[in-house]
């Protein structure tokens, strides 16, 4: 049900932005969708949230707001971005109202054993630096881990994630940029 590199097939992105009329199509095009990336929406949301029950939430509240304006996608080979900037955007906002920075640093970590792996790039060598690439991300605020999580984990290009987040694309790239200081800097030094 899907093309090449997971994205949404034309049928189905079809299915999904008919009007009311077809809503039975829409719906199994929905169930499809839902089925084939879930655990990609749930791991984006994770990488912006850092944390399981709000990211399940996020992936929720985002399919369920996109089941509601899918009368407004206009083209159907942008499904999977704009499923992505409704996602993300609500991950975002569940992360920035969630809890106090107090409440984070004694709350225990939630590790979800599916997302951490593939967050650790293998061909960092050691756990250590596997471990210091987990805390330096966890160190970034909500909008910086969306960029890198888009940009760099999801592979979108820097025009794309600009468009995801709904900010410009020199905010973008000086959140990427900013993102990648501070993970050096936490990692120990730019040699990483």
């Amino acid at each position: 049900m899907s093309g090449m590199n997971g994205e949404p097939s034309t049928a189905m992105a079809a299915a999904l932005a008919a009007g009311p009329s077809a809503r039975s199509d829409a719906a199994t095009g929905l169930a499809a969708f839902v089925d084939e990336h879930y655990d990609r929406l749930l791991r984006l949301a994770w990488l912006v949230c850092r944390d399981g029950s709000d990211a399940g939430d996020a992936v929720q509240v985002g399919l369920e707001q996109a089941w509601k304006a899918r009368g407004t996608l206009r083209d159907a080979a942008s499904l999977r971005p704009w499923i992505d900037r409704i996602v993300v955007r609500e991950a975002g906002r569940i992360a920035k109202r969630r809890r106090s920075l107090v409440a984070r640093l004694f709350m225990p970590r939630q590790d979800i054993g599916w997302i951490e792996p593939e967050l650790a790039d293998k061909g960092l060598g050691n756990r250590d630096d596997r471990i210091a690439l987990r805390a330096a991300f966890g160190h970034l605020s909500a909008d910086h881990r969306a960029v890198v999580a888009l940009h760099l984990h999801e592979g979108y290009s820097v025009a794309e994630t600009a468009e995801i987040v709904g900010a410009p694309i020199e905010t973008v790239r000086s959140r990427l940029r900013i993102a990648k200081d501070r993970m050096r800097r936490d990692m120990g030094g730019a040699d990483r």
